[in-house]
């Protein structure tokens, strides 16, 4: 008979306790023809930010629970965002270090490779303030 064991983090996990309130994201984001849709109009909220740094530390809690659930649901309006402007929406930062993290789902997929590229070929690095001397 075998048995199951998992690992636990070195450190409990200190998730804010209103993160469990969070309403899930619509899942039914059809592609909308002709729509202009504004880039990055999405905010990736802190708890959605911090879900995704607790999977990046520990993978096991992106496969199910609070965590994986937001992540998600965050993946699937990104992703629906996307699909309703194949060939102009610009993913922001927080959205696409979601949309990373689950890469392996769209390897071969042409509309998030160019969905990759653009957010690539639109970033924009501030100025640093130093001086070449």
């Amino acid at each position: 008979m075998a048995t199951l064991s998992s690992t636990v983090p070195a450190a409990p996990l200190k998730l804010p306790l209103n993160m469990m309130n969070v309403p899930p994201q619509s899942l039914d984001n059809p592609p909308v023809k002709n729509s202009v849709v504004p880039q990055s109009c999405s905010v990736i909220s802190s708890e959605i930010m911090l879900a995704l740094e607790i999977a990046r530390d520990n993978p096991e809690a992106a496969s199910h629970g609070t965590i994986g659930d937001m992540l998600e649901s965050a993946l699937a309006g990104i992703w629906g965002r996307v699909l309703a402007d194949e060939s102009g929406y610009v993913m922001s930062r927080d959205e696409f270090a979601i949309f990373n993290f689950f890469q392996d789902r769209f390897q071969n997929n042409p509309v998030a490779k160019k969905a990759r590229a653009r957010f690539w070929d639109n970033l924009r690095v501030p100025a640093s303030n130093t001086q070449n001397v």
